[in-house]
Formats: C-alpha cells, structure tokens, sequence
C-alpha cells in the first residue's frame, strides 16, 4: 500500500468504491431521518402535510432505486440471467408509485413493509452471491433498518392527532 504526501495510506479503487457507496447510502437517510424528525415532533418548520407528502415522495424515489438497482443486477447476472428477477425488479417502483397514493399512516405501513421486503432481497442475493459485492449485504442491513424504523414512526406520528 502506497501513502499519500500526508504520510496517509491510499485506498485502493475497490475501497473507495465501498466507502463511496457507504457515504452515499448514508447520505440518502438524511431526508429519512430528518422528516421523520420534523413530523414526529410536531415541528412548525413546514406544514405537516407538506413534511408528510416530502417523506412519501422520498421514500418512493429511493424504493424505486432500488429496484432499479436490482435491474441492473440481474442484467449483470453471468449464470443465472433471469427473466423473473428482472420482471421481480419493476416491482418496488410499482408499490412505491400505489404507495404514494395511500393516505397516512397505511402509506407509511406500507413502505415499512415494501422496504423490509427489497431488504430481504437484496441481502439474501448478496449472501448467495447473485450481487458481486459481499459488503453490499451489511451496507443493505443497516440502511433498512433505519429506514424501516424511520417509516414506522411517522405513521406512528402521523396516526396521532395534531395538537393545533
């Protein structure tokens, strides 16, 4: 391993690939985290209505993201080449557009469940080696684990009538 004129160690391309991947999967919890923050504690900063329908349209965007993901998988897919998995992969993009249009707390339920399941997924693909990238399966763990909690609280909170 080279060093950098820092005395700092470089990473090698496959490294920064997963930290970049890390840094980015983490990043996409912001609007998770802070919406969820913003709605469970009844904050005035934006209608809650407005906070409701942010988390909804963001939670749809990346579920579709991820079954966009999993598309890409299955095209890159040497021995298996599935049509099934490929067909499997629209459907995340399909229940977040139904999901969208549930009202609270039964779309928040919803994506709890639709994230839980392309969780699984995702996970199990890894472990079995359907995705190439072994540390994809933690980075998919922790994501939709605090995604889930994230989509549980707010229909929590959103179940709960507003104090005006």
């Amino acid at each position: 391993m080279q060093n950098t004129a820092h005395g700092a160690p470089t990473r090698s391309r496959a490294d920064q690939f997963v930290r970049a991947a890390w840094i980015l999967g983490v990043g996409g919890l912001v609007p998770f985290v802070v919406g969820t923050l913003l709605i469970a504690t009844y904050s005035e900063i934006a209608d809650p209505s407005y906070l409701w329908l942010a988390v909804s349209a963001w939670a749809a965007v990346i579920l579709s993201f991820l079954g966009g993901a999993r598309w890409g998988a299955a095209l890159n897919e040497t021995a298996r080449k599935s049509p099934t998995t490929l067909a499997l992969s629209v459907v995340p993009s399909l229940a977040a557009w139904v999901l969208v249009q549930v009202p609270q707390p039964w779309n928040f339920v919803g994506f709890a469940v639709a994230f839980s399941v392309q969780g699984v997924w995702d996970y199990t693909a890894t472990r079995e080696g359907r995705i190439e990238a072994p540390w994809y399966a933690q980075l998919r763990l922790v994501l939709t684990a605090v995604v889930v909690l994230c989509m549980v609280a707010v229909a929590f909170a959103t179940n709960q009538p507003v104090a005006l």
